[in-house]
């Protein structure tokens, strides 16, 4: 350093200089600024002996100037094998090139014992080509790599808690690439480790719903905060083509130029199964198996309302077991809910599956025939009763077989007609069977009864 050296330090206009001093550069100044640095300054010569230790490497380590300099060697400032790293890397050319190390990371050795992390600057004084000494500037780096420490553990815990969640949790982009899916995803939608990634979200959901994902996506990620997100339904599909229920709950958030939307998606499949479950109780008879009264009803008004507008044929055909209160009383209600049950096997397994079959109550039954007008009915109906008549029963152990008749009434509807007048068509109908004999099947249109066919009976009459 050389006293009276003279530099300005900024040029000023020609007309703002008047008055100017350049500032004069003396060592005193080049001292003062280092006492001054808010890094510690340290240096040493080449047997490592400490020359320089400013206020900031006091504070720094936690040593006085006079207890260092020309006490201690560099070398136990670091620990143990720390000082012979930095100057590997000093003449080595990756950290700023061979006589420079800039923001090299390493530890020093606190007076305490303590070891703490610090970024390294420095250079090899020279004076007349030849290497006089080494300073640095050491800067204190605990609390960016507490930051740093805090920032790994808290991705490890969210990584963990991705991880080990029930639900699954998918982010994908802008465009629907999904860029993260944790193992409970793979795990519903049935792909291996890793498979998920890179594909696109959109390509989980079945074709026939992909029209409402946009709906469903405004309205998942309405909410503003995590306790007012709200939920939507949808359904995904699995890698062997399954369908699953599944309930989702999304985020947004923008990163850089990016959007990222974080999907939480529950299997609801057991509890849809549930719903249905409870869904077919309250409209299947517990004891037939067939849909019950309530359901018939439901269902008959929309059936009734399609034909209106599209002028399908609509028929009804009402069913009552022949004689069964004799046959309840003679063999007793276990025998005939054997009966009742193998009447409602049998319509199930008799008609059409777009036919849909109801016990209306006791021994009546009813079936609604869509697109089905009163012949054809009548056809159906008389085949069924057949069949049904050839049904055999043992009431009694080792007793002969018994066989029951049904009579039935045909309703087809007309413009203006109800549900209830179809039910009420049907049943003048059943009753002018049951009057001509049983064991038939007539239709309202004709309402003089005609024989269709005698009793089959063998055991009990019709």
């Amino acid at each position: 350093m050389h006293e009276g050296i003279q530099c300005n330090i900024i040029r000023k206009p020609d007309s703002i200089r008047q008055g100017y001093r350049p500032l004069e550069i003396t060592s005193n100044f080049f001292e003062e600024l280092v006492n001054i640095c808010p890094e510690g300054v340290i240096g040493n010569d080449l047997a490592g002996n400490v020359i320089l230790f400013n206020p900031s490497a006091e504070r720094l380590l936690g040593y006085t100037r006079e207890e260092v300099i020309g006490k201690i060697n560099v070398s136990s400032l670091y620990p143990k094998g720390g000082a012979r790293e930095a100057k590997e890397f000093l003449y080595s050319e990756d950290y700023g090139g061979r006589g420079r190390l800039v923001g090299f990371e390493t530890e020093l050795l606190h007076k305490a014992g303590r070891i703490f992390p610090i970024s390294l600057s420095c250079a090899i004084l020279a004076k007349g080509g030849a290497e006089i000494g080494i300073v640095g500037f050491f800067s204190d780096i605990s609390a960016r790599k507490a930051a740093e420490r805090e920032f790994i553990e808290s991705q490890n815990r969210f990584r963990n808690i991705v991880e080990t969640a029930s639900d699954a949790i998918f982010s994908f982009e802008g465009n629907y690439n999904i860029v993260v899916a944790n193992r409970a995803a793979e795990d519903l939608l049935e792909y291996g480790k890793g498979e998920l990634t890179g594909r696109n979200f959109k390509h989980l959901i079945p074709s026939k719903y992909g029209e409402g994902w946009g709906q469903i996506e405004r309205y998942a990620t309405s909410g503003g905060t995590p306790s007012a997100r709200k939920t939507a339904e949808l359904i995904l599909l699995s890698k062997t083509g399954r369908e699953i229920p599944v309930q989702i709950s999304m985020s947004e958030r923008q990163l850089g130029e990016k959007k990222i939307v974080t999907a939480i998606i529950r299997d609801i499949s057991a509890q849809k199964a549930a719903e249905e479950e409870l869904r077919l109780l309250s409209i299947t008879d517990t004891l037939t198996q067939l849909h019950n009264r309530r359901h018939f009803y439901s269902l008959a008004r929309k059936e009734l309302e399609r034909s209106k507008r599209t002028k399908a044929a609509l028929s009804l055909l009402l069913i009552d077991i022949d004689n069964f209160k004799r046959y309840n009383d003679t063999y007793g209600h276990t025998a005939g809910d054997q009966v009742l049950v193998k009447i409602g096997e049998v319509m199930r397994n008799g008609f059409r599956s777009m036919n849909s079959c109801f016990r209306l109550g006791g021994e009546e039954f009813v079936v609604l025939m869509t697109d089905t007008g009163a012949e054809g009915a009548m056809v159906a109906a008389e085949r069924f009763r057949v069949r049904y008549s050839e049904v055999e029963f043992r009431p009694l152990p080792g007793g002969k077989p018994v066989t029951m008749t049904i009579s039935i009434g045909i309703s087809e509807y007309r413009d203006g007609d109800t549900v209830e007048d179809l039910v009420h068509f049907a049943d003048l109908a059943m009753y002018a069977a049951k009057n001509s004999g049983r064991n038939r099947t007539v239709s309202y249109a004709d309402i003089l009864p005609r024989p269709t066919g005698g009793s089959s009976a063998t055991d009990f009459p019709a």
